[in-house]
């Protein structure tokens, strides 16, 4: 049998066991938690005003404009940009596919070609976590210093935070019901989805684990 790069690759939820208590829909839950499949993350590290035409080379690569705005995201069809501070980005492509990041990686670097920027695939070495439910927010209060009211924290935000008391996190969230992506360094992954269930509990909230569509 051939071996391929899909075939080597282990997700890092494995660990975890989650198949055996994946439900359809929250069935009542207040919080639920997504185990996202495998995405390709790239990060670019670029000064736009000493490179302004880096902006429309991205547009080019990618059709989507560059957040500039602190703590946003623009998304089209299946790709994300994340402003992550004043020169860098966490591009997110939601496909599973073994090279989707670096496929992007060589495209951005391709267009980017003399101009003084760093594309770099990390789609090996984050994860991501799905988070909604109705108590979603209050859960995440216990888990990190960000006040989650719907007045502080709107759809489209993305927020760089210290989570527990081990590791930083990117919160995205994506819509007012409210549906989130925590992204975390891989080797987090198990560390991360425990001290969720543990604020779940202190939240006096059941919890479920939902299959990613």
């Amino acid at each position: 049998m051939m071996t391929t790069a899909a075939s080597l690759r282990h997700s890092p939820f494995d660990p975890l066991h989650l198949a055996v208590r994946t439900q359809d829909g929250l069935q009542g839950a207040g919080i639920g938690l997504i185990p996202r499949d495998f995405r390709g993350l790239v990060t670019l590290r670029v000064d736009l005003d000493r490179e302004p035409t880096a902006r429309q080379a991205v547009t080019d690569a990618t059709g989507l404009d560059l957040p500039t705005a602190p703590n946003t995201a623009a998304s089209q069809d299946r790709l994300s940009v994340l402003w992550l501070g004043p020169d860098e980005w966490l591009f997110v492509v939601d496909d599973p596919a073994p090279d989707a990041g670096a496929d992007l990686q060589t495209k951005l670097t391709g267009l980017l070609e003399g101009v003084f920027a760093q594309v770099v695939d990390v789609s090996g070495a984050q994860a991501a976590i799905g988070v909604t439910g109705p108590d979603a927010r209050e859960v995440l209060e216990r888990a990190v210093p960000l006040d989650m009211h719907p007045r502080s924290f709107q759809p489209g935000q993305v927020k760089h935070t210290l989570f527990g008391r081990h590791t930083g996190v990117s919160l995205h969230l994506k819509d007012d019901q409210p549906t989130l992506d925590l992204y975390c360094r891989r080797s987090f992954t198990g560390y991360v989805w425990r001290y969720l269930e543990d604020c779940a509990k202190g939240a006096e909230t059941t919890l479920a684990v939902l299959a990613d569509r």
